[in-house]
């Protein structure tokens, strides 16, 4: 039964850390965005939770970075996703029905 125990402690420490999940960076129609490098300051910034089956296989939200740019009228921009520490207290408990979150965060400057 222990060898049960630990094969699903495992599995389940590897579901809050290993999925995968695609975020498409976009421009709203129209608009002109320059992409930012990684150390450049960022007046603005934007995060927001999106959720994805069969461990990142399938998103189950809008992955489109094109509303928040539109919202903020970033002419500048720059994307990355976290697994914050929120989102992998929640995977532990839903990674193993398969769904998993990220948080994507959106930076930029008018």
């Amino acid at each position: 039964m222990t060898l049960r125990r630990g094969a699903l402690a495992a599995a389940l420490a590897a579901g809050v850390c290993a999925a995968c999940g695609a975020i498409q960076v976009e421009a709203p129609p129209g608009s002109r965005v320059r992409y930012m490098e990684p150390d450049e300051p960022a007046r603005v910034r934007d995060e927001r939770v999106v959720w994805y089956a069969l461990w990142g296989g399938k998103p189950l939200s809008d992955t489109s970075t094109a509303e928040t740019i539109a919202r903020h009228q970033l002419s500048e921009v720059r994307v990355s996703t976290e697994c914050s520490a929120w989102d992998s207290i929640v995977n532990t408990f839903t990674s193993p029905f398969t769904f998993v979150r990220r948080t994507v965060v959106v930076e930029g400057n008018p």
